[in-house]
């Protein structure tokens, strides 16, 4: 039998993802509230949606992940997943906050992968 390692072997390996995710899931907020601001709301909804979401799932695994559930990396690929996606929502948008979380959720998106031990491939964002 394995044993799992303590919480505080945990926060020293897992300082700089709770870092980004903390980051990303400031920036996702952001982002969605001032997409949702002066009318923009309905032409944003897609952004606003995938932000809040992106937002939500940084938030709960930095909580599995401080409190070293047994269960946290298993969230950390998924994560990274909306990060993608929440990055590549984002880069449609010409605002600086929709810049500031698509750039947020690629650095969460790297290190989210490097915990996981899978080797992230930050793509150059698509411009249209």
């Amino acid at each position: 039998m394995t044993t799992r390692p303590t919480a505080k072997e945990n926060a020293k390996r897992f300082a700089s993802v709770i870092q980004a995710l903390q980051a990303c899931e400031a920036a996702c907020t952001h982002c969605a509230t001032e997409c949702g601001k002066n009318g923009h709301a309905e032409a944003r909804a897609r952004c606003i949606s995938v932000c809040t979401d992106c937002a939500e799932y940084c938030a709960l695994t930095r909580k599995f992940l401080e409190r070293n559930s047994e269960f946290a990396e298993l969230l950390l690929e998924d994560c990274a997943e909306i990060c993608s996606q929440c990055a590549e929502e984002c880069d449609h948008h010409g605002q600086g906050h929709c810049s500031a979380c698509a750039t947020a959720c690629r650095a969460c998106m790297d290190a989210c992968l490097k915990v996981a031990g899978v080797e992230a491939v930050t793509a150059e964002p698509t411009v249209f």
